[in-house]
């Protein structure tokens, strides 16, 4: 019997292996851009340098936060995107620092 158990054994582990491979058990997770921005008066967002969101940075009043995902339009300004980290992304900056790899295992970097 111990031989059909360890049978068994190793074939799961080896579908497990497999499935993994070919799912999320990677940092194969979607790329989003991310941008530090601040609200300006307008209400729009003025995209700053990634230092003052990795830093938690608040001055004058303004509170320095991530976009993710979202376009860059006149005078440095992003529209659209969202302000809620997505889930099992590869998110970088869009000066090219890596915030956070996504998949299984992916590790948080800076920003939230």
């Amino acid at each position: 019997m111990a031989k059909a158990t360890t049978s068994l054994t190793l074939t799961t582990l080896a579908a497990l292996s497999l499935a993994c491979a070919a799912t999320a058990c990677s940092d194969d997770g979607p790329d989003v851009t991310a941008d530090c921005v601040v609200k300006q008066a307008d209400g729009s967002y003025k995209q700053v340098d990634d230092d003052y969101c990795d830093d938690h940075h608040h001055g004058g009043g303004s509170t320095f936060v991530w976009i993710y995902g979202g376009s860059h339009g006149n005078g440095g300004r992003v529209t659209g995107g969202s302000f809620t980290r997505p889930a099992n992304a590869n998110i970088t900056s869009s000066s090219g620092k890596v915030i956070s790899r996504g998949g299984f295992g992916g590790r948080a970097g800076a920003g939230s």
